[in-house]
């Protein structure tokens, strides 16, 4: 006797909504998290060293991390979108980026619009729940945010740009525990960050390094390609481990600080740097995408250098 069973089926109306929701998605690239983590690592620094120094309580950080991560994956979201928007032409060009929702046709121009403004819509209303300096700090990235599809069309140094994006989440995460910015910390903090998106950025362009030129757009690896590039990411690399260094001694950090977060961080940005093949762009891409569990790697000092003073 057969004892076969149908496959279990998706309702059509949820499978229709699902069909529709896909696209979009993939526009704000909810789908993988990547680009949510890089924005959120910096806001961590902020976070942990902000109440390292002012002996903030436990609990302050439970409410105010878990916001953050949702206030990063919001104005990723909306960045990501605009970003598309722009660079629907030229993605077109590049083997990697032209089965993209809008050059694909998934998503419309018009459509991809609307949803931005409610992306955006959606990124004020979080900011209500901010204090006002960390609001002021946060909308003060936005122009960064949305101008930096731009900046590849006339300078081949548009990572650079990205790294001033990027990196400005310290700031937020710092003014989210302070309700101040304080510039003896905070600016060594944010060149920090800065160092770190400016060099993998470089890592993820050297993927298009051979369509980029047919699609115009002005690429840092283009620049870099012929000019030993692997020195490049190791001053950057040097300036990123060294302004985190600046800024424990700042703020007085413990050894926890020094001899577990900065000696793993550069033990992993060393085996990046030292390994990547930047002919290769899977290689490239999973490189780059190493940068989104640095966080994880840099995360237990962090702590430690936190708990030891609180506890």
């Amino acid at each position: 006797m057969s004892t076969t069973t149908s496959p279990v089926k998706t309702p059509t109306f949820i499978q229709k909504a699902i069909d529709i929701a896909f696209p979009y998605i993939k526009l704000c690239r909810i789908n993988g998290l990547l680009g949510v983590w890089l924005t959120f690592w910096p806001c961590v620094w902020g976070v942990l060293l902000a109440a390292y120094v002012y002996r903030v309580p436990p609990s302050t950080l439970m409410n105010i991390l878990p916001f953050l991560f949702v206030g990063c994956a919001s104005l990723h979201s909306a960045a990501c979108t605009i970003n598309d928007i722009f660079d629907r032409d030229m993605d077109l060009l590049v083997a990697r980026t032209k089965n993209r929702p809008i050059p694909s046709g998934a998503v419309s121009v018009r459509n991809a619009w609307i949803f931005m403004a409610i992306q955006v819509i959606g990124f004020f209303y979080l900011l209500t729940w901010a204090n006002r300096t960390c609001a002021l700090v946060t909308l003060a990235n936005l122009p960064l945010q949305f101008a930096y599809p731009l900046f590849k069309r006339f300078t081949y140094w548009p990572s650079a740009f990205l790294g001033l994006t990027f990196g400005w989440g310290s700031l937020v995460g710092w003014s989210a525990i302070t309700g101040s910015l304080s510039w003896k910390v905070n600016a060594p903090l944010y060149a920090a960050g800065v160092c770190w998106a400016f060099g993998y950025d470089i890592i993820y362009a050297f993927q298009d390094k051979h369509d980029d030129p047919q699609a115009g757009v002005k690429s840092t690896a283009l620049i870099l390609e012929n000019r030993r590039p692997k020195v490049f990411l190791s001053i950057l690399a040097v300036g990123f481990i060294t302004f985190f260094y600046i800024t424990g001694q700042i703020v007085a950090a413990n050894a926890a600080y020094f001899n577990l977060t900065l000696i793993a961080t550069a033990m992993h940005v060393a085996w990046q740097i030292s390994t990547v093949d930047l002919e290769n762009p899977d290689e490239c891409f999973q490189k780059f995408y190493s940068n989104s569990w640095i966080g994880f790697v840099m995360l237990p000092g962090l702590l430690l250098n936190y708990t030891t003073r609180v506890a």
